[in-house]
């Protein structure tokens, strides 16, 4: 019952610890459950499988709220700031026709035939950093292996010159761990990205930066803001989500000590590891907010007209109406494909190959050249990235 949940209760010290816990019982509730984040804004938590499929894909489900309530005719005496025009324009933060639109402008960049043929120059980037952190003994498994690997990949795709690259990885961590309090980031973001653009104009190249400027240039056009919102995009998710698979797969396998071992018998595993990960510790708790264009059914109960619904993928992919002992990490599973780590429907992540793909180069690695890794002393039992996580870990004897 929806009267035994208190009102903040996802946000609790005690329910982030074991945030699992709080979802089998909203899937036990049979009915959306009401809650109230910090900043005191309702929403409703749906768990179960099918039914976080039903939001995911229900027509009167979407981002832009605005669009379906009655329009605010009085003039606003504040004028968007550009953030927050750059913020609106983002794909995860649109619905049909816009979305149709955007996504089909950049979805070539990541075809399965694309990404494949990135293949081997991932593989080479992943041996750099396994090398690399062989030499070091000690080292941190998300600043020297996972974060590096996703950032050079999108910005070897979006056509950032190398002696660039670390400053959009700062600009990243700046704007993922919500401390770009007053916009400087993202300004200086958009900045970069006007730059690059005209260069590209002047010399386009390969990459994605160049076509998406010949489309803005032959008439099917990326507004300024639209161009900026799809490269921050691209970089910031692109580099998160794998970044996590990464890092918690580590966790995950090195405190199940008879699964690394399956893994090191025979890195080709590394692929089911990518998955089981996914789907026991994805990079997604809930999707981005969305909300009931009108009263409608889902999940057993009501859901008022234009609030918030926290569709829960981390609920759905525990949930034991689709996954036998949903609480054990396994990577021999035989269920895992009903997993929805990368979401479903129109909003599918964009980059899933591509973060499926580095993510088990960088295993298959790992397994290949570490074999002796182990957990150092201090790693957390949870890997929260980008918000001061961090993995230590250890190749050799306690004293190497």
């Amino acid at each position: 019952m929806i009267d035994d949940f208190r009102p903040m209760e996802l946000w609790e010290p005690e329910t982030r610890r074991d945030p699992h816990a709080f979802y089998a019982r909203v899937r036990a509730a049979g009915t959306p459950v009401p809650q109230y984040d910090p900043a005191g804004n309702r929403f409703w938590i749906v768990a179960r499988h099918a039914d976080v499929l039903a939001g995911l894909q229900h027509p009167d489900i979407g981002h832009e709220v605005h669009r379906h309530q009655e329009p605010d005719l009085s003039p606003s005496p504040y004028p968007p700031s550009e953030t927050e025009r750059i913020s609106s324009r983002q794909l995860i933060a649109l619905d049909p026709p816009d979305h149709t639109r955007l996504r089909r402008l950049v979805s070539t960049a990541f075809t399965a035939r694309t990404v494949a043929r990135l293949e081997d120059w991932i593989a080479g980037v992943a041996a750099e950093l396994v090398a690399h952190v062989r030499r070091l003994g000690r080292f941190d498994a998300v600043t020297d292996l996972a974060d590096p690997l996703p950032v050079n990949v999108i910005a070897q795709l979006v056509g950032v010159p190398d002696e660039d690259r670390a400053r959009f990885r700062d600009w990243s961590a700046t704007i993922v761990s919500a401390s770009d309090y007053d916009g400087s980031a993202t300004l200086a973001f958009a900045a970069y990205v006007d730059e690059l653009a005209a260069r590209r104009r002047a010399e386009p190249r390969d990459d994605l930066i160049s076509g998406l400027v010949a489309l803005e240039d032959g008439g099917d056009a990326l507004d300024r803001d639209e161009l900026v919102a799809m490269v921050q995009l691209l970089l910031i998710a692109g580099q998160e989500t794998t970044v996590d698979v990464i890092a918690n797969a580590l966790r995950l396998l090195l405190t199940h000590p008879e699964q690394w071992d399956d893994l090191r018998a025979d890195p080709s595993l590394a692929g089911a590891v990518v998955e089981e990960t996914l789907r026991f510790r994805g990079p997604v708790e809930i999707v981005p907010p969305r909300f009931t264009f009108r009263e409608l059914d889902l999940a057993g109960g009501t859901l008022p007209a234009f609030e918030r619904v926290g569709l829960s993928l981390w609920g759905a992919n525990r949930d034991p109406e689709v996954f036998s002992h949903p609480d054990v990490f396994d990577v021999h599973r035989a269920d895992v494909a009903g997993h929805i780590a990368f979401g479903y429907g129109s909003h599918f992540c964009l980059g899933a190959s591509l973060g499926r793909l580095e993510a088990r180069l960088m295993l298959e690695a790992v397994a290949r050249e570490l074999p002796d890794l182990r957990l150092a002393d201090g790693a957390p039992d949870d890997v929260r990235l980008h918000h001061g996580g961090v993995l230590p870990l250890q190749v050799g004897s306690p004293a190497g």
